[in-house]
C-alpha cells in the first residue's frame, strides 16, 4: 500500500513540474537499477547536481531530497535537505544530510533518524556509519514515544541497529522520564520487531530486605520457527543464584511441547536463618497434547478417536514455583500430574491413565499413594436385546504405590443392567436399576506396615462384592410466557444395597482395629515423624485401612430428592436458577437427615451483575451448616466483586449440640479505570478472628508509550522447613511493587518486601 502510495507521489511530482532526467543505469537484462531525476540539472567534469524536488530511485529505495550531488566516478551520492529514505514498506531514514557510496553499499548520514513504521520506535544520533541496513551509532537517543516531547527515552554512548532483523543493541544506556534519569543498563539488547528473534528479554527486577537485590534475564533463542528456548539466569543477592529453563516444540502434526526446569541454591546462611528444607531447589515439568496420534504417528488409516494428554511437574519446593518470577504467588502445596492416552469407538472405551501426586505439606513425598498406572475399559449404555432394557459395564485395573507404606493391586467391576421408559406421554420418565459391583485386592510391600491380624482372615488379599438397586423418577417440564421460558426438573432416586459380601482384608473387624491403630502417633523422638504409628510398643509407618477403598457396611437404603429451575429472556440469557436438594440415609440409627440439605441460587438481576449463592442446612442440628454469597458485577472497563463464605463445626458430645464457628470469611475487589488513573484494589477479613487478610491496593497509569503502576500488598506465604513438626510455616509477606512500562521496548519492576511470622 505504502509502496503504491509512493508512486503516485512520484507521477505527481512528475506531472507538476518538468523533471529532467541526470543519470540513468541498467543492468545486464536492461532493468533499471539507478536513476536520479530533479526540476534543475548541472554537469561539471564528473559531478551532477541535480536541485528542486530531487528523486533517486535505486532498486527497490525511493530517496526524496532538496538536492543531490552524484560524483560519476567514485559513485558516490551527497543528499541535502529534508533527506527521506523510502524501503519496502516503512520510512528508513529521515535525516538533513545523507551520503551513499554505490559500489561498496556504504553510507554516511549526518545527523542520523530511523523509525520503524511498526511499532514507532525511532532512532536518532549524532553519527552512524552503515553496511547493508546495519548501523553503528554513537551518541544515539531512542525512544518509542513522539520525538518532539518522549516521556521517556534512551541515551547510550554506542550501539546497534540492524533494520532488516529489527534488532537494536545498545552500550552504557540511562533510561530517563523526561530529563530525569532512572535506570542505568551497561548493555540492552532489544527486538523492535513483534516477530520472533533470538535475543535478550527485558530483565525482570527487584528488591527485598530477605532476598537482596533480584535480577533474572530471559535469553531467548529461536533459531527455527518450530521451536525455541528460553534460559533465565537469576541472582538474588542476599539468597542465592539459579536458572530457569524453558522449551516450546511444535512438530510437523501440529502438537506442541512444553518443557521446563528450574534449579536455585540458597546460600548457608540464609538456609540456617529461616531453616529452609531445602538449599537446593530444583525441578521440571512437561506437557504434550495430541488428538489422533496413531493415524499422525503410526500410520493408521482408520478414524478411529485417540488421543494423548501430558500434564507433569515435579518439584522438591515451593519456590520451584516462585522463583519462575521476580516472585510468583503460590498457595497450594499439593499437585496431580497425569498422562493419559484414550481410544474410543461408539460403543467401546479403553483408558490408559497414570497418576503422580505431589504433596509437600509433608515433610517429604514417601508416604504419598501414586496411581501407576491405572487401565480401564468401558463399554457405553446399550439397549440388551429390547430397546428400554440397557445395561453398561466397566473395568478398571489399579496399581497403587508409594516408597513408605504398604501398596496395593486393584481389580474392580460394574456392571448396571436397567429398565428405562416414559409415561403420561413423556411426562414422567422412570428407571429401575441394578447394579453388580465386585472386586479384589492384593495388598503389597506390608514389612513395616500394619495389618490387623484376625484367626482364619488373610492378611493379603480381600474380595468384595454388592448388588444394588436404583429406582429413578424424573420430570423435565419446560414453558414459554412470552419473553421467558420456565424449565423446572425434578428428581428422587431410591437406591440401596441388597447383597454384600466381604472377606480378607476387607473384613468387618479390620475396618475396626485398623481404626483403633491409626489414632496412635509416635509423638517427634529418636528419628521418627507424625507420620509414624506406635500401636502394642511396636512403631509402624502405616496402618492398613479398608475404608479408603471399599465403604463399610455399604448396604443404606437412601433418597437422594432434587428440584432444580431455570428462567431464561431473550436470546437465551440465563436470569435465575434455583436448585435445591436433600440425601435422606434411612439406616442412619441417629437420624434420617444427618446429611444437609443443598441450596444454590443465581439470578442477574441487571446487565452485568451476577449474584450467586449456596446454603447447606442441617435439619439434625437445626442450625445453617455453611453458606457462601458472590455478586459480581461488569460494565465495560469497571469489574467488582464481594462474596461472604461460613462454616460452622456441629459437635456431638451425645447430650448437647454443640455448634462453633470455624469460618468466617468476607471478600471484596474493585478495579476500573478512572481516565485518570487505573485502580485494582482486594481485601479479604476473617471476622471470627477480626483479622484483615490478603489485601491489595494498586494504581496503574498508561499514557501512550508509558506505564507506571504502584502496587501495596499484604498476603499469606507458605514456606517449607525442615521441622516435622512445623513443615509448612506461615509467613505474612508484605511488599510494595513498581512496575514501569517503557512500550513497546521493555517492561520492569523493583519490590520491596518484608516476611515476618
Amino acid at each position: 500500500m505504502l509502496r503504491f502510495f509512493l508512486f503516485l507521489v512520484l507521477l505527481w511530482v512528475l506531472a507538476q513540474s518538468k523533471q529532467q532526467v541526470a543519470v540513468q543505469k541498467f543492468d545486464k537484462k536492461n532493468h533499471k537499477i539507478f536513476e536520479l531525476m530533479a526540476d534543475h540539472v548541472e554537469a561539471k567534469n564528473n559531478v551532477v547536481t541535480a536541485s528542486g524536488h530531487a528523486i533517486l530511485l535505486n532498486y527497490d529505495v525511493y530517496i526524496l531530497a532538496d538536492q543531490v550531488v552524484y560524483d560519476t566516478k567514485k559513485k558516490e551520492a551527497t543528499l541535502e535537505g529534508h533527506v527521506r529514505v523510502y524501503r519496502g514498506e516503512g520510512l528508513l531514514v529521515q535525516s538533513e544530510h545523507v551520503k551513499i557510496r554505490l559500489d561498496e553499499k556504504y553510507e554516511l548520514i549526518f545527523p542520523f533518524y530511523v523509525q520503524d513504521s511498526v511499532t514507532g520506535i525511532w532512532i536518532s544520533a549524532d553519527i552512524a556509519h552503515a553496511d547493508n541496513d546495519k548501523y553503528h551509532i554513537k551518541n544515539l537517543t531512542t525512544s518509542g514515544c513522539s520525538i518532539d516531547n518522549p516521556i521517556w527515552h534512551v541515551r547510550a554512548s554506542s550501539g546497534h541497529f540492524n533494520s532488516t532483523k529489527s534488532h537494536l543493541s545498545l552500550w552504557n544506556s540511562k533510561i530517563y522520564l523526561g530529563n530525569i534519569p532512572v535506570l542505568y543498563l551497561p548493555y540492552v539488547f532489544v527486538s523492535t520487531s513483534t516477530k520472533r528473534a533470538s535475543g535478550l528479554l527485558y530483565p525482570e527486577f527487584g528488591t527485598s530486605n530477605l532476598a537482596g537485590f533480584i535480577y533474572l534475564q530471559p535469553v531467548y533463542v529461536a533459531p527455527k520457527d518450530s521451536w525455541d528456548m528460553t534460559f533465565t539466569p537469576q541472582i538474588r543477592s542476599k539468597r542465592g543464584l539459579g536458572i530457569n529453563f524453558q522449551a516450546r516444540v511444535i512438530n510437523s502434526h501440529q502438537d506442541k511441547f512444553l518443557f521446563n526446569m528450574r534449579y536455585f541454591y540458597n546460600y548457608d546462611k540464609y538456609t540456617r536463618l529461616y531453616d529452609l528444607r531445602n538449599q537446593n531447589v530444583f525441578g521440571f515439568e512437561a506437557m504434550n497434547a495430541s488428538r489422533q496420534t496413531l493415524q499422525k504417528y503410526f500410520k493408521l488409516h482408520h478414524p478411529l478417536d485417540n488421543a494423548f494428554y501430558l500434564d507433569f511437574l515435579y518439584m522438591n519446593d515451593l519456590d520451584y514455583v516462585r522463583f519462575e518470577k521476580v516472585n510468583k504467588r503460590i498457595t497450594d502445596a499439593t499437585h496431580m500430574s497425569r498422562g493419559n492416552y484414550y481410544v474410543q469407538t461408539n460403543n467401546h472405551f479403553y483408558g490408559f491413565y497414570l497418576k503422580y501426586f505431589l504433596n509437600l505439606n509433608k515433610i517429604n513425598n514417601n508416604t504419598t499413594f501414586q496411581s501407576l498406572p491405572n487401565l480401564q475399559y468401558h463399554k457405553y449404555l446399550a439397549p440388551l436385546g429390547w430397546k428400554h432394557l440397557l445395561y453398561s459395564l466397566d473395568y478398571q485395573f489399579n496399581n497403587i504405590v508409594r516408597q513408605v507404606g504398604y501398596g496395593y493391586v486393584q481389580n474392580s467391576i460394574s456392571v448396571p443392567l436397567g429398565v428405562q421408559f416414559s409415561l403420561f406421554k413423556k411426562y414422567l420418565s422412570v428407571g429401575l436399576w441394578n447394579n453388580v459391583s465386585m472386586g479384589n485386592v492384593a495388598i503389597m510391600n506390608t514389612k513395616h506396615s500394619y495389618v490387623p491380624h484376625i484367626e482364619g482372615v488373610s492378611r493379603e488379599f480381600g474380595n468384595y462384592f454388592s448388588s444394588g438397586y436404583a429406582l429413578y423418577l424424573n420430570t423435565d417440564l419446560a414453558r414459554e410466557y412470552n419473553k421467558f421460558l420456565h424449565t423446572i426438573q425434578l428428581q428422587a432416586i431410591l437406591s440401596g444395597a441388597y447383597y454384600t459380601y466381604t472377606d480378607g482384608l476387607f473384613n468387618n473387624q479390620m475396618y475396626v482395629l485398623s481404626a483403633q491403630a491409626s489414632n496412635n502417633f509416635v509423638a517427634t523422638a529418636s528419628g521418627h515423624t507424625l507420620s509414624d504409628y506406635d500401636y502394642r510398643g511396636q512403631i509402624y509407618d502405616a496402618v492398613w485401612n479398608p475404608s479408603s477403598i471399599v465403604a463399610r457396611n455399604p448396604s443404606s437404603k437412601q433418597l437422594y430428592l432434587n428440584l432444580t429451575q431455570y428462567l431464561y429472556g431473550l436470546g437465551g440469557q440465563e436470569l435465575l436458577y434455583w436448585r435445591i436438594s436433600q440425601s435422606l440415609d434411612f439406616d442412619d440409627q441417629i437420624s434420617i437427615a444427618r446429611t444437609p440439605m443443598e441450596t444454590k441460587i443465581g439470578f442477574s438481576p441487571l446487565k452485568g451483575l451476577d449474584i450467586y449463592g449456596t446454603l447447606f442446612y442441617s435439619w439434625y442440628y437445626n442450625s445453617v451448616d455453611e453458606v457462601s454469597i458472590n455478586a459480581n458485577y461488569t460494565r465495560k472497563f469497571l469489574s467488582a466483586n464481594i462474596s461472604y463464605y461460613v462454616k460452622k463445626n456441629f459437635n456431638d458430645n451425645g447430650i448437647n449440640k454443640i455448634v462453633q464457628n470455624t469460618s468466617n470469611y468476607l471478600k471484596a475487589g474493585l478495579s476500573n479505570d478512572f481516565r485518570w488513573f487505573a485502580l485494582n484494589a482486594s481485601v479479604g477479613y476473617d471476622i471470627e478472628n477480626n483479622v484483615i487478610l490478603n489485601w491489595r491496593i494498586g494504581l496503574f497509569k498508561k499514557i501512550r508509550c508509558f506505564g507506571v503502576g504502584l502496587e501495596f500488598v499484604n498476603q499469606r506465604r507458605p514456606v517449607l522447613t525442615s521441622n516435622p513438626n512445623d513443615p509448612l510455616r506461615v509467613y505474612e509477606n508484605n511488599y510494595i511493587k513498581l512496575t514501569l512500562d517503557f512500550s513497546p521496548i521493555t517492561k520492569t519492576n523493583i519490590t520491596y518486601r518484608q516476611l515476618k511470622r
